[in-house]
């Protein structure tokens, strides 16, 4: 949420911006406690975060087990410390769950859906989280999602009308260099996902690569993210299905390096079976490199306007997605198409402006529903999670 709290300090608003941080857990620690820095309009403060989920650890039992109780209320004292008009809470869980809790008017932004994440990962830590969720979301009174799709899986839980607020841009992506004829001749794909499990989907893009690297030799693949580094896990197992020609894995690199690579690709291809508001088609959108991704993927069809700006693809067959970048790097006129048409949707959505505009309405209402409003004149705070 760099560029939206770059964005409400550029309008003249003092941000305070409350995380939690693992590396500052002490190791006797018995009250919460937290760390601040200040500069340039930002103020942060770093709040202690247990290491272990569940184990016994440093005096603490597993955060997981009292439903983060220890770092709400290290968040709720980071709160308190700051006195702010308003706090904006970030996901659903323990930020919510603090925020609601210090007694400052506070508006919530949903980034993900507890009930699918459980399925598609039931285990414990997945089930206490959904039910942390469960407990947040009927307390929201100002509440907002990442996506359209997304806002329907949470009104289900709460009759607080949700409000979609899409993840908001950097003004220097969106006015960064777009993609070239240059980029559409490098016949480039670029893949960012940053893990290797089921729901990243991440072998099944390798496969649907070589499948369409057979048909055109030409295309080559670079690939970021945790687990896509070179000798990660990802290229083992490519290499080890005989699929790994052709693709540089880059693994975790500065955001400027993909950025680059962006504009100079393609194609984005994009694997993911669950998203909500996927930043890194956000960001693909925004410098025009054309997009394929799932048709039946949470929040991707919405933000590639129902195919109009993206090329829909069931991502769990290999050979639909080979077909999609066959398809989109052997016809220019197609792939122009859909480089603007993905900028143009980047601009109507993603903009930090207009994010700040329609989160400023939901600030508004929720300080002037408060028993406690601001001092006339006062300078508005956001608390952003």
């Amino acid at each position: 949420m760099a560029a939206y709290a770059r964005a409400l300090v550029n309008r003249g608003h003092t941000v305070a911006a409350v995380t939690t941080d693992k590396s500052s857990f002490p190791a006797a620690a018995r009250s919460p406690s937290f760390k601040v820095f200040d500069g340039l309009g930002l103020r942060a403060y770093f709040c202690p975060e247990r290491i272990k989920g569940f184990r016994y650890s440093n005096g603490h039992v597993g955060k997981a087990l009292d439903l983060f109780s220890f770092e709400r209320r290290g968040m709720m004292a980071a709160i308190a410390d700051f006195a702010p008009d308003v706090v904006h809470a970030h996901w659903t869980y323990e930020f919510a769950w603090a925020a609601l809790d210090s007694g400052y008017p506070t508006v919530v932004t949903a980034h993900d859906s507890p009930w699918k994440v459980l399925r598609l990962m039931p285990d414990l830590y997945r089930a206490l989280r959904f039910g942390m969720a469960r407990r947040v979301i009927p307390r929201c009174r100002y509440l907002t999602a990442v996506s359209a799709d997304l806002a329907v899986d949470v009104q289900k839980f709460t009759r607080t009308p949700v409000a979609v607020v899409a993840n908001p841009i950097a003004d220097d992506v969106m006015a960064s260099r777009g993609c070239t004829a240059e980029s559409f001749d490098s016949q480039t794909l670029v893949m960012v996902l940053n893990g290797w499990d089921a729901w990243k989907n991440g072998a099944a893009a390798l496969r649907a690569f070589a499948i369409a690297r057979r048909a055109n030799p030409a295309l080559r693949m670079v690939c970021f993210g945790w687990h896509w580094e070179p000798e990660g896990v990802a290229q083992q197992w490519a290499r080890s299905n005989g699929i790994d020609a052709g693709i540089d894995f880059r693994g975790a690199v500065p955001h400027a390096s993909i950025l680059s690579q962006m504009q100079a690709g393609a194609v984005l291809l994009h694997p993911s079976r669950l998203e909500a508001c996927s930043m890194t088609i956000a960001e693909a959108l925004s410098v025009g490199l054309p997009v394929i991704a799932g048709r039946m993927t949470a929040g991707v069809p919405w933000q590639l306007n129902d195919g109009k700006a993206g090329v829909l693809v069931d991502v769990n067959d290999p050979e639909s997605m080979a077909r999609a970048v066959l398809d989109l790097t052997t016809d220019p006129k197609r792939w122009a198409g859909f480089s603007a048409a993905g900028r143009a949707r980047a601009r109507s959505l993603f903009a930090a402006d207009r994010v700040v505009d329609q989160y400023m309405l939901q600030y508004e209402a929720a300080c002037a529903a408060s028993v406690v409003s601001a001092p006339h004149g006062a300078r508005a705070r956001q608390t952003v999670g």
